[in-house]
């Protein structure tokens, strides 16, 4: 990974952070109803942790990054 790709990944997970708070406070603020998109971003954002762990702990992902030609 070059430095121009860790700029851009960087660039991309500060807009998502920014992002994700303003939709937190969004959904706070629209209060009873709210809380059901609050609860879909927890399930989302559960599966997507589950998704990157489950990414980084697989071998046969890195074997096959690794040794096939693109």
């Amino acid at each position: 990974m070059d430095n121009y790709e860790k700029v851009g990944y960087g660039a991309l997970g500060v807009v998502a952070v920014c992002y994700l708070i303003a939709m937190l406070y969004g959904v706070i603020a629209a209060f009873p109803f709210g809380l059901l998109i609050l609860l879909g971003l927890l399930g989302v954002g559960v599966l997507l942790v589950k998704v990157l762990k489950e990414r980084m702990a697989s071998k046969e992902d890195d074997y096959y990054d690794q040794n096939v030609e693109k």
